[in-house]
């Protein structure tokens, strides 16, 4: 069967069709699955490129594959599975906790083994592609919010995001468009603040639902939020970028940040990678986390650090009957595994974080 991937660490021009075996269902909890698209995203990337080869718990399988995240149609499934059948449409992910980072996935693939627990049924209404493109970040910011909800309880704040300001960098970026939508659509905040660079500034009204971004700011004009965006007049922030400028916009008082691009502490880490984690890691991550308190400084500012888990059942469910709404609608790009130029151009702006729109969605059949 065809699959997407790579034969050594490489670049993203490296990136090829590979011709690999058929998966087999090893476990009674998997199912086959013929799939229909996947979404390469910065942790495809960060695997291709061998940059998380210190992280991994045993010495990669050549050649890699790529995809975390897919939907498609159930071909067979093994002996315990009682929630699908073959002919199901599903969409979902490939790890829980712990995760382990080799052999990748590789949902990027004419054919894949998923664990039930970890998909969910696709409705009618939902594509393919937009089942796929929605589905790891919706999960990362639902969780990233419930946990906001209560550092802003513990603050003392009044419940909900009703009345409140939001700011999620990023308005087009695969994690942002998603946080914006269900931060408006879903909580209900008062006020959204995001950002786009000078190209996307005209695209955030076409892409995004009408009435979504209250306040849209060209960080490539403003490189200062504080410049634009009052001092103290956030209440919430959903870093899903690496900057922490947006600290000078936030309300020092009762303010909370929950960020998902940053060095998680070492608790997390070992939540996620199990046993295998390296010490070195731990030690950084401890670092980071004074880093973090010393830039919060002076204020009474909480901050949470999340990794989606899709481990998580209950959250799963959640966000599948969020998605099933209709109330977020996924921005993504689609590259046909086919056209593998395309599909390099398209993975090198997931590479470099720089000039994609949503999710990158391979579309495999």
């Amino acid at each position: 069967m065809r699959a997407l991937g790579a034969r050594m660490y490489t670049d993203m021009s490296g990136l090829e069709i590979l011709e690999v075996p058929v998966p087999e269902i090893k476990d009674p909890d998997q199912m086959l699955i013929k799939m229909h698209v996947a979404t390469f995203a910065t942790g495809d990337a960060i695997v291709i490129t061998g940059q998380a080869k210190l992280m991994m718990s045993k010495k990669p399988k050549f050649p890699l594959r790529v995809g975390i995240t897919g939907s498609g149609t159930v071909v067979k499934v093994g002996q315990a599975v009682t929630a699908f059948k073959p002919g199901d449409a599903v969409y979902g992910m490939a790890f829980g906790r712990p995760m382990s980072f080799i052999p990748h996935p590789g949902y990027a693939s004419e054919y894949a083994i998923g664990h039930e627990d970890l998909f969910l049924p696709k409705p009618a209404a939902l594509s393919f592609e937009a089942a796929a493109a929605a589905f790891a970040s919706t999960l990362t910011a639902y969780q990233s919010v419930e946990l906001g909800l209560r550092l802003l309880r513990e603050q003392g704040a009044p419940a909900g995001l009703e009345g409140k300001t939001v700011f999620v960098p990023g308005a087009l970026s695969a994690t942002g468009n998603v946080g914006v939508q269900l931060l408006k659509h879903v909580y209900g905040a008062s006020r959204v603040i995001a950002t786009a660079s000078t190209a996307k500034m005209p695209l955030v009204r076409d892409r995004l639902p009408s009435g979504t971004v209250d306040e849209l700011v060209d960080y490539q004009k403003h490189p200062r939020l504080a410049d634009v965006v009052a001092p103290g007049s956030v209440d919430f922030a959903y870093g899903t970028q690496w900057t922490l400028d947006y600290l000078s916009v936030m309300e020092k008082r009762r303010g909370v940040v929950v960020n998902i691009a940053a060095l998680f502490p070492a608790q997390l880490f070992r939540e996620i990678m199990g046993d295998v984690v390296p010490f070195w890691l731990l030690w950084i991550a401890s670092l980071a986390q004074l880093y973090y308190r010393w830039r919060l400084r002076g204020t009474n500012i909480k901050m949470g650090v999340v990794s989606g888990n899709a481990g998580a059942r209950e959250d799963v469910e959640r966000v599948g009957e969020i998605l099933a709404t209709g109330k977020i609608q996924p921005v993504y790009t689609v590259v046909d595994m086919k056209d593998i130029e395309a599909v390099r151009e398209a993975t090198d702006k997931v590479q470099k974080i720089k000039g994609g729109i949503g999710a990158l969605v391979i579309k495999i059949a």
